[in-house]
């Protein structure tokens, strides 16, 4: 998902964060809530690794700061959490391949602290 900034730009959302949107907005009335909205809540429930939506757009906000990844590669690792340095290459190789080996554990460590925090 995306939102509009001040300046009519889409951002990139992570999970946490559009759950932290809607969450407690659209629990509190189920029952007028479209089947769709009903599905959206419960991808949310079940698929969000990351409770502190702050903390997520923090890392974010970091791997694309460190390590010049585009903000829909920082949102998708941060909702994906890969657990190894291979899993985390295969999310990124193809579009960085001049990425190092410590750069990858950085990454990783980064996303680690997003689950610890919890």
């Amino acid at each position: 998902m995306s939102q509009s900034d001040a300046s009519g730009e889409r951002k990139p959302l992570t999970l946490a964060e559009v759950k932290a949107l809607v969450f407690e907005k659209w629990t509190s009335n189920m029952e007028r809530l479209n089947l769709d909205q009903k599905r959206l809540l419960t991808y949310l429930s079940k698929f969000t690794k990351v409770e502190d939506a702050t903390k997520a757009r923090e890392v974010v906000d970091q791997l694309v700061e460190r390590f010049n990844l585009k903000e829909e590669h920082a949102v998708m690792l941060v909702n994906v959490l890969p657990k190894s340095v291979e899993e985390l290459k295969a999310y990124l190789y193809k579009d960085y391949p001049l990425l190092g080996e410590s750069d990858y554990k950085e990454m990783l460590n980064l996303l680690k602290g997003l689950k610890e925090e919890e």
